[in-house]
This record gives C-alpha cells, structure tokens and sequence, in this order.
C-alpha cells in the first residue's frame, strides 16, 4: 500500500471536503448540546476562516493511498503558538498510524518555527479523541463552555 503524505495550499481545500464533511457528520453525531451548530456548518464557512492567515501560517497535509485522499491535518500558527486546526482519518485506514504521522509533521513544523505552545481543540460530545491525543502528548488543561441561547 503507497502511501502519500504531501501538502497542498489553500488554493486546493476542495481536495478535503468529503473527508471534513465526514468529520463534521461524527460531530453533529456525536454532539449532545450543539447539534444545530454541526448540521448548519458548511465547508465553505470552514475555510472561509483560513482565507486570512497567511501562507506561512498555515500548513495543510494530506495523505494519500493512489488516487484517494484518505486524511488530512489543518494547523496554524498564531504568535508562538501552534494549533491543529482540523485532524481527519477515512475510518477505513485508523489505527495505521496515519493520524499519527500528520500530528508528528505538525508538530516538527511548529517547532521549527519557534512556537512555544501547541494546541487542539476538541469538539464537544468527540472525548473519544482524548485517548489519541494524549498519546501524541496533548492534555485537557481548560474547558471552555459556551451559551447556548
């Protein structure tokens, strides 16, 4: 099985969209208080709020096996600190050590560019996710509520 992992700019966040619009379906699943907000979030408006980073702000991998995207990694860097902005694997292709690697290569690459803190935010209801992420070395340190009107 060739595997690809490669980066791509956001000239190309089409290439991602069935896999974010997947992960957006495990949210709205998952999510006991803000369905409403998963089942009216659209990809567009996703990226919409990456159109104002800069290139050297944002580093968008994909890995590939053939033709067929089967995860990415969203990070970006504000001040010193580095944030996975979105992390998806296919399901098919878990626990391969593809979500692993996409981590590991943000990681160096908030590294080398001098951050000091790196972060991810974890949707409400997706706890499952601690588990691998703190295998990557990430730890719940604040919880963030939000009203709900």
């Amino acid at each position: 099985m060739e595997t690809i992992f490669r980066l791509i700019d956001k000239q190309q966040f089409s290439l991602i969209r069935e896999l974010w619009e997947e992960l957006n379906k495990i949210h709205y699943n998952d999510s006991v208080n803000f369905k409403n907000y998963f089942e009216s979030f659209t990809f567009d408006q996703r990226i919409k709020a990456f159109e104002s980073i800069e290139d050297k702000n944002i580093r968008i991998e994909i890995v590939q096996i053939k033709d067929e995207i089967i995860g990415y990694c969203i990070s970006t860097i504000t001040k010193e600190t580095g944030d996975i902005q979105s992390l998806f694997v296919d399901s098919e292709y878990r626990s391969h050590g593809f979500g692993e690697k996409l981590v590991n290569n943000a990681l160096a690459w908030f590294r080398s560019a001098g951050c000091n803190s790196y972060q991810v935010t974890v949707a409400e209801g997706h706890e499952s996710v601690f588990g691998f992420y703190k295998k990557m070395g990430f730890y719940p340190r604040k919880t963030v509520l939000e009203y709900i009107n």
